[in-house]
């Protein structure tokens, strides 16, 4: 099954106590602004005095920084926080997503921060990390948005100049997952699709075993399952909305991911 629909309302507290790191792992650094967009004026303990509140001081220009051109590395979660490498034309944040099972457990919930976890494929010091079970309708999984900034809309991504995706990627137990890739034809976001026709997205199945192992998933074998209306014929690299780890429905999931990129 490679479809799901995102649960973004967030979970009663007493659910997140079920949920449990099997894999021995700590939490990184959260940052609450990954992509410094916070101009300092707002928000508990803000300073009134911003970067250019006095001459002389550090930090006292306008400028902002130049936003460097995009590479194929998408993430390696090596700044500790739950934002994607930002560049130009491409910004997100990791999330996880469940169908709403009540009794499911999932770790992070959705809505919460998303946190990298310490350590990562070697030599990295973090990874990004679901664990759950007991969805028993559409599954869940994790993921991260490839054009949408804080505050900002969802926008497609073009991604047509790769051929692929690569990761490296480890599970508590051997653990069949979906690597999906929501695009303009299948997320609601894109006005395609509408109610129960959305979902059915782009994907490949793979095999996640107890170590760290490197995957890589083709943009010319993906396929969804057929039932999504309209169904289109192929995966639309150049309206990209994201890409998802996914369970299927009833699975015990503990998984990490890192580095992740595009295959050029």
């Amino acid at each position: 099954m490679r479809f799901q629909v995102l649960t973004v309302a967030l979970c009663a507290s007493m659910l997140l106590s079920g949920c449990g790191l099997v894999l021995g792992i700590s939490p990184g650094e959260y940052d609450p602004d990954p992509f410094g967009l916070d101009d300092g004026s707002g928000g508990a303990g803000g300073s009134d005095v911003g970067a250019g509140g006095g001459p002389g001081g550090a930090g006292g220009s306008d400028a902002e920084p130049e936003i460097p051109a995009c590479t194929a590395l998408l993430d390696d979660l090596e700044d500790g926080d739950g934002a994607i490498l930002r560049c130009k034309d491409r910004v997100g944040s990791w999330y996880t997503y469940n169908d709403g099972t009540r009794g499911g457990t999932q770790t992070p919930l959705p809505g919460r921060p998303f946190v990298p976890v310490s350590p990562g494929h070697d030599p990295s010091e973090y990874a990004a990390h679901v664990a759950g079970s007991g969805f028993v309708s559409r599954g869940a999984g994790m993921g991260f948005d490839l054009n949408f900034a804080p505050g900002g809309a969802k926008l497609t991504y073009d991604a047509s100049a790769y051929s692929g995706l690569t990761f490296w990627a480890k599970a508590a137990a051997p653990t069949h997952i979906y690597v999906n890739f929501p695009d303009r034809n299948t997320d609601r976001e894109g006005g395609v699709c509408e109610g129960s026709g959305c979902g059915d997205h782009f994907g490949e199945g793979i095999d996640i075993t107890t170590e760290w192992a490197q995957y890589t998933v083709m943009f010319d074998i993906l396929s969804t399952d057929g039932w999504g209306v309209p169904a289109p014929p192929a995966f639309d690299a150049a309206h990209a909305y994201s890409v998802e780890f996914h369970t299927a429905k009833s699975t015990v999931f503990d998984m990490l991911v890192d580095d992740i990129a595009f295959v050029p």
